[in-house]
């Protein structure tokens, strides 16, 4: 039995690395410590021996109990009082205490006399008051762990009937164990036994844990943001579990119990089961991935279906879904007030342009309405800047840019950061430098931005401005290092409209002026931007970027920045 709690222990270990609840392994680590005792005591010759033997056993028993209570509390997600905590630990260190009073004082063993039994060493005691209270503190721990049982069945509704299961069976185990050691007076025949029975139970559960535990899922699918709600199902369409954001978003889930089987009986288990009907027909063996979007209780949710594969052995459905609500309601703001900013635009050279170019004036104007007031012109300026720099590349006869991607990148520059019109003004128009919950917000403009343009493009024939512009939005806060955002895309896996985007987006962020900051001179913003050659952006622009340095300040020059 010590050698096969040792096994256990190894499978712990290797088989659940990421293991979050530490009380398991303190569990292995007592059962292993108390089983060696017995194990010593089986070796040895002498009451003396016999003595050394049963302490080492008690150095784990005295806190076996505690610890499998403590890790019943995380399983079943549960919590107890502070005090009630720190109380548990004294009593089960003054247990300890007491039992290896064991040869100086009656406190627990009146009397030792070491016995030969089946072969092997053991002994046989007269008990003291002290063991009586070891008694009555293991009985208030077998009370404590039904309680929690019972809790766990009838409330928590996170904790699979498995481990429920799992756990009633311990429990009645232990307690027959423990008669039963009574009934033959020696525990060396039972207990070594009834802990190793207790790891494979607690190997058992944990791999349940693990199954039904959403957090690895999301590690696993590498999805990390704070925001979205997670589900998760199993391709029989069995309920894994949910995030805290899931449960906000659709509450029917708080009253789902893992395992369950879906039925069909609300609108969201209908919207699940279409999709997984729909994986099913896809016939898609690897790599499923599928995005939609759906409205539920009034509000607009954008989802994407992931298929884990072999999850643990087995494959399941990984939900993530977004709350896209209020950029929804932009997106539909802008496609009906563009047509009143069309009919109001002045009859000026704007009526020549196409009525591609008529939508992007408009959709940039709404998006300097709401603008903080240091930003105002940010996005002609920075058009500008673009328009220069692509001018001087097309002179220069940059390898592999045809003159029609340098016209559409000149004329889908004004939208990249049409993204910020999902911001929440709040954060939009903060003054200063943002703390860090606001920048987590203004970085997500990329992603909205490439959402919305795609949105109201969608009539667009051109497919290829689409993606142009959809690029720019989406990389332009992206570094050749790899360090930047949403993707950590690094070199020319950054599209090349997202590169020059960059440059000019920050160019003009250093030479203007912020409510943080004056501005810098051109040249101290041409050293910067040189200095972050190879870091920040793409080299292959610094020639370019070098000769357009005159044109570059006479522009500046004649506008207010």
């Amino acid at each position: 039995m010590f050698v096969l709690s040792a096994v256990n222990l190894a499978v712990l270990s290797l088989r659940f690395q990421n293991q979050r609840n530490n009380y398991v392994y303190y569990v292995f680590y007592a059962i292993l410590v108390a089983n060696f005792g017995h194990w010593l005591l089986g070796f040895s010759e002498s009451v003396e021996g016999a003595i050394i033997a049963n302490k080492v056993n008690y150095l784990g028993g005295s806190f076996l109990p505690m610890f499998m209570f403590f890790a019943l509390l995380q399983i079943c997600k549960m919590s107890i009082p502070k005090w009630l905590h720190l109380s548990l630990i004294v009593m089960s260190f003054t247990i300890c205490a007491l039992a290896m009073t064991v040869g100086y004082f009656p406190a627990y063993y009146k009397t030792v006399e070491y016995v030969v039994q089946a072969g092997v060493g053991n002994y046989v005691a007269t008990y003291g008051w002290a063991h009586g209270l070891f008694n009555a503190f293991l009985i208030g721990f077998v009370i404590l762990d039904i309680w929690i049982i019972v809790k766990a069945l009838l409330s928590q509704k996170m904790v699979s009937l498995k481990n429920i299961i799992a756990m009633i069976v311990g429990e009645i185990a232990t307690i027959l164990s423990f008669f039963l050691a009574r009934y033959l007076g020696s525990d060396m025949l039972i207990m070594p036994l009834l802990y190793v029975f207790d790891q494979i139970l607690l190997l058992y559960i944990c791999s349940n844990v693990k199954w039904y535990d959403i957090t690895e899922c999301v590690i696993e699918s590498i999805e990390t943001e704070s925001s979205c709600a997670y589900m998760s199902f199993s391709i029989d369409g069995a309920y894994l579990g949910a995030n805290r954001i899931a449960m906000d978003f659709f509450p029917e889930l708080a009253k789902m119990r893992v395992d369950a089987h879906l039925k069909g009986e609300t609108e969201l288990q209908q919207l699940i089961m279409s999709w997984i009907e729909k994986y099913r027909k896809s016939k898609i063996l690897t790599d499923y991935c599928q995005m939609t979007e759906f409205n539920h209780s009034g509000r607009h949710y954008k989802c994407e279906v992931k298929v884990l594969r072999q999850v643990h052995g087995r494959n399941v459905f990984l939900f993530r879904i977004e709350d896209d609500t209020q950029e929804q309601q932009y997106i539909d703001a802008l496609g009906r007030s563009n047509s009143m900013l069309q009919k109001n635009m002045v009859k000026t050279e704007n009526e020549k342009l196409s009525e591609q170019e008529k939508l992007i004036v408009g959709m940039v104007q709404m998006a300097e309405s709401r603008a903080e007031k240091d930003m105002a012109g940010h996005i002609k300026r920075t058009s500008e800047v673009v328009k220069i720099l692509v001018s001087m590349m097309r002179k220069k006869g940059f390898e592999d840019l045809s003159d029609k991607f340098l016209d559409v990148l000149i004329a889908a520059a004004p939208m990249y950061d049409l993204g910020k019109m999902a911001i929440d003004e709040a954060v939009l128009r903060n003054e200063g430098r943002y703390n860090i919950d606001d920048y987590e917000i203004m970085k997500t403009h990329a992603e909205k931005g490439a959402n919305i343009i795609e949105k109201l493009l969608s009539d667009v024939k051109d497919n290829y401005f689409v993606r142009v512009a959809k690029n720019m939005a989406l990389y332009h806060h992206e570094r050749w290092d790899g360090t930047g955002y949403p993707e950590q895309r690094s070199g020319e896996s950054i599209p090349m409209e997202a590169r020059i985007m960059a440059l000019a987006d920050v160019y003009d962020a250093l030479v203007s002026k912020r409510c943080y900051k004056e501005r810098m001179s051109f040249r101290e913003a041409r050293d910067v931007i040189l200095a972050s050659m190879g870091k920040q952006f793409d080299p292959q622009l610094k020639d370019s970027f070098l000769e357009c340095q005159d044109q570059l300040m006479d522009y500046y020059c004649s506008v207010d920045h």
